[in-house]
C-alpha cells in the first residue's frame, strides 16, 4: 500500500486528464492548448506540459508548423491492431520485384522492431557484384537506411527511448551517439527519406523511404541498396521518386 495518498492522487488525476485529453482528440481532428486547458479546466501551462508528454511518447502530434494537436501514430497503431505481416508481404513483393528491375539494385522490405530494424522481405539485384537480400536479419534501425526512415516517423523522445544505453558501431561510419541519430532524423525528414552511406556494412550504400497505409500510419519502409561504387548520394536522390512511388502503392493495398 502507497505511503503517499497525496502523491496517488496527484498521479491518478494527472491519469484522468491524460485519457480525457485523448478521449477528446478522439471526437475532434485536433485541437489548441487553450482547447484542452478548457476542457479539462486546467491551466493552460498544466494543458501544455500534459500534451507535451503525450507527444514525447507518440500518443499525440503536433501539426507540421503549426500549434494544434492530433491523435499520433502509437495511439493510432494501437487502436488499429498490429500491421498483418503476411498481408504486407504479398502486397509487397511484386511491387519489390518491380523497384529493383526500375532500380536495377536490391531491393528490401524492412519493419521496426524495437531498437532494431528486420529485413521483413527483398528481391536481390541482377549484377554480377551486387548486395544480397537479407529477409529474417535483424539490424540496429540507426545503422540502415529503412530503420531510419521508420525511426524518422516517431517523436525525437520515443526514439531517443529506444537507445538508453547508447549507439554501438558496426563501421567506422556508423552515426556515433544518440544526439547524432536525432540530428540525422531531423534531415531524414526534411528531405523526404534516409541514407545509409557505409554506416552498418563497409562498401554498402542504402537509401529508403516510409510506407503508410491508407490510415496514414506507418508499417514498414522499402529501400534500394548497392555496392558503393554504383551508389553514391546523388544516385540515391535519383532512386527516391521510384521508391516514393514503390511505397504509396503498397499503402494503397493494405
Amino acid at each position: 500500500m502507497s505511503n503517499n495518498p497525496q502523491g496517488d492522487a496527484y498521479t491518478a488525476s494527472s491519469v484522468d486528464n491524460a485519457l480525457r485529453t485523448l478521449v477528446y482528440l478522439r471526437g475532434h481532428q485536433h485541437a489548441r492548448v487553450t482547447d484542452i486547458s478548457d476542457h479539462l479546466g486546467v491551466a493552460r501551462s498544466t494543458a501544455h506540459r500534459l500534451l507535451a508528454t503525450l507527444r514525447g511518447h507518440g500518443f499525440v502530434e503536433q501539426e507540421p508548423a503549426g500549434r494544434r494537436y492530433r491523435l499520433g501514430p502509437v495511439l493510432l497503431g494501437l487502436t488499429r491492431g498490429p500491421v498483418d505481416e503476411p498481408a504486407l508481404l504479398r502486397v509487397a513483393h511484386p511491387h519489390l520485384v518491380r523497384l529493383r528491375d526500375a532500380a536495377a539494385e536490391t531491393s528490401n522490405l524492412l519493419v521496426l522492431d524495437g531498437p532494431d530494424s528486420r529485413f521483413a522481405d527483398g528481391v536481390e539485384g541482377p549484377h554480377p557484384l551486387r548486395v544480397g537480400t537479407r529477409t529474417g536479419d535483424r539490424v540496429p534501425a540507426y545503422a540502415t537506411a529503412g530503420g531510419k526512415a521508420l525511426l524518422a516517423e516517431l517523436s525525437p523522445e520515443a526514439a531517443r527511448t529506444r537507445y538508453r544505453r547508447g549507439l554501438s558501431r558496426l563501421t567506422p561510419a556508423t552515426l556515433p551517439d544518440v544526439n547524432a541519430l536525432l540530428d540525422d532524423l531531423v534531415a531524414t525528414r526534411a528531405r523526404g527519406y534516409a541514407l545509409n552511406i557505409d554506416e552498418s556494412v563497409s562498401g554498402v550504400h542504402g537509401v529508403g523511404v516510409p510506407v503508410h497505409d491508407r490510415f496514414g500510419t506507418c508499417v514498414a519502409a522499402v529501400t534500394v541498396s548497392a555496392p558503393s561504387t554504383r551508389m553514391d548520394v546523388a544516385r540515391a536522390a535519383e532512386l527516391v521518386p521510384l521508391l516514393q512511388q514503390t511505397a504509396e502503392r503498397i499503402g494503397a493495398e493494405l
